[in-house]
């Protein structure tokens, strides 16, 4: 805008949208949300990790004799729970009750078999970038609002850039059926 003697000149940049396909929405939406998610997961398990390390701090400084004071309150509590049994102490269970029909059983697990599966495969055509709009609606989805998720995708971005997780032209792979 310039300020010509009390008239204002305003330039108007027109900026071309290319009408996109429900098809295309779609995969850049699951490549914004690959990449936000892989950042999420990962700073998840980072945290995880902080979480079950300060844990173990907290125990041994329990375990050297350190006492809680009136601020807070801390305690190991032993408890028992059920768990079922894995495959193979199922497996070795009734090996044990019917050791004929279990060696039978161990021979069928053993055979081998041809996993076929189906895979959807998609990427983000070389020349071509994510919107900002892409991650918006992404972090949207996940419940942030507008004014939220605008703020915090570039840092998202950034993150996921220094993980090497931001190739938005990697070819992406999700699982969509076993047999």
């Amino acid at each position: 805008m310039i300020n010509n003697n009390n008239y204002y000149i305003v330039y108007v940049y027109e900026e071309i949208m290319v009408e996109r396909l429900e098809l295309e929405k779609r995969v850049r939406k699951s490549i914004a949300g690959d990449i936000t998610s892989k950042v999420l997961k990962s700073l998840g398990d980072k945290g995880d990790r902080r979480l079950k390390k300060g844990a173990k701090e907290i125990v041994n400084l329990l375990n050297e004799g350190e006492e809680p004071n009136y601020r807070f309150c801390v305690e190991i509590k032993k408890t028992k729970e059920e768990k079922a049994r894995t495959l193979r102490e199922g497996i070795n269970a009734f090996k044990k009750k019917y050791s004929r029909y279990g060696n039978i059983l161990e021979g069928l697990i053993a055979e081998k078999r041809i996993k076929r599966n189906k895979n959807l495969v998609y990427r983000l055509n070389k020349g071509y970038k994510l919107s900002e709009e892409d991650y918006v609606q992404v972090m949207m989805d996940l419940g942030f609002e507008k004014r939220e998720a605008s703020a915090m995708y570039p840092h998202i971005l950034a993150f996921s850039e220094r993980l090497g997780k931001a190739d938005e032209q990697l070819e992406r792979t999700i699982l969509i059926s076993k047999s």
